[in-house]
């Protein structure tokens, strides 16, 4: 199984498991709320998300875990979005 792990801001987020194939579909957007004024410093502090994917063996539980590879994002290239609350359920 495949999962995509993002870190940014102190916080992590991953998607659910899919399949180990050619082609994956992660079907799932990983998202922080952030204001545009909060947005504006980490651009200036040159902040970054860091995104890991990694390659899991159910049978082997949490020790099955292997670092495929990562990219890490630069947030001045970031638009912010405005959602609705409603949007997000």
């Amino acid at each position: 199984m495949l999962t995509i792990e993002a870190k940014f801001d102190g916080q992590t987020m991953k998607t659910d498991p899919v399949e180990h194939v050619d082609n994956p579909n992660f079907t799932q957007e990983l998202a922080w709320p952030v204001t545009s004024k909060a947005l504006h410093q980490h651009k200036l502090q040159r902040s970054a998300v860091k995104v890991i994917i990694r390659s899991s063996d159910a049978s082997a539980g949490q020790a099955g875990f292997e670092e495929i590879g990562y990219v890490v994002l630069n947030m001045r290239s970031a638009q912010h979005e405005k959602v609705s609350l409603s949007d997000c359920f």
